[in-house]
């Protein structure tokens, strides 16, 4: 019985400690309106001083502009794309600007290189990546996961994102892919396996034409009139089918290696390039800041004062 009276006893005390508080919070509130009525002029007048400022020190800041470029890899460069890149993030740092003679990096503030996140190209291009990590591809990948920031997988994306950061004076986006198509092993790569796309397709158009002659004679032979050619065809068991289904897988194939051929135009296929503009930064969000910092070191002033006066004795 005892227990329970002590019970609603610790109750009754509860609610009234948030009573308590509650009415507190409402004087509290009170006081702080009541100093934003009194002191409304000195406010508005900071604020506008802080605009003022603000708009007049992101002028004298110089803005930075960022861009990137979506690049798909040709003849297994994504190891080479990732380490040029590094290359020239640690020039910025040495200040090593002029990297060669048509491209100089000296209004380039940040350059990195990452991949786009696709599980698909993963899974497609699992002979790039190392046998013995292959088994953990599925068990660790998440979209928010780091897994595959890793150089290690770069060469298992399709696609990878160029992101660049410059000042008001911007970089030239095509001398930056032009620095980075400059390896000549790499164009010689590009070129070899260009020939060797177009010598096959000119092979399969060879075969074709014997088909079509084979084709054209087989025609001429059928002296039936309740038989055609697409009878024959039909028939999977007849040589006329075999013929048309290779015919078929020949077009095919040539189709897939126009379209590898139109892609190995350059060792980085660029797919887009966007227009510079203003990074995010503090420079944007300084005509804001200001003010709002003025407005608080007035209130941390005035509630200093208040502090000290009322303890006074006790400091």
């Amino acid at each position: 019985m005892s227990q329970d009276k002590n019970q609603d006893i610790d109750l009754f005390d509860l609610f009234r400690g948030m009573r308590n508080l509650f009415k507190k919070c409402l004087i509290y509130a009170y006081r702080f309106g009541r100093f934003i009525v009194r002191n409304a002029l000195i406010i508005i007048g900071l604020i506008i001083l802080g605009v003022v400022v603000g708009y007049g020190l992101s002028k004298l800041i110089k803005p930075l502009q960022t861009a990137e470029i979506l690049v798909a890899p040709n003849v297994k460069s994504t190891a080479y794309l990732y380490g040029k890149v590094e290359q020239i993030e640690k020039s910025l740092k040495n200040e090593n600007h002029k990297l060669s003679t048509d491209f100089s990096t000296e209004n380039l503030k940040k350059i990195a290189v990452e991949p786009i996140e696709d599980i698909t190209s993963v899974l497609k291009n699992l002979e790039d990546l190392p046998q013995d990590i292959i088994p953990r591809i599925s068990e660790n990948y998440s979209d928010k996961s780091a897994f595959y920031d890793k150089p290690l997988y770069a060469p298992a994306y399709d696609l990878h994102r160029i992101v660049l950061v410059a000042s008001d004076s911007l970089v030239d986006l095509d001398a930056v892919m032009a620095y980075l198509e400059s390896n000549t092993f790499l164009q010689q790569k590009r070129i070899a396996a260009v020939s060797s796309m177009k010598k096959e397709i000119e092979a399969n158009n060879f075969s074709i034409r014997q088909i079509d002659s084979v084709l054209t004679n087989v025609s001429a032979a059928l002296k039936q009139g309740n038989t055609s050619l697409n009878v024959l065809a039909n028939n999977e068991n007849s040589s006329t089918s075999a013929i048309l289904n290779s015919k078929t897988e020949l077009l095919l194939n040539n189709r897939i290696l126009e379209q590898k051929v139109t892609k190995l135009d350059a060792v980085f296929k660029v797919y887009s390039k966007s227009a510079w503009v203003e990074k995010i930064s503090l420079r944007s969000v300084l005509v804001l800041i200001i003010p709002v910092l003025l407005v608080f070191l007035f209130v941390c002033y005035h509630a200093l004062n208040r502090f000290k006066k009322r303890f006074k004795n006790e400091l």
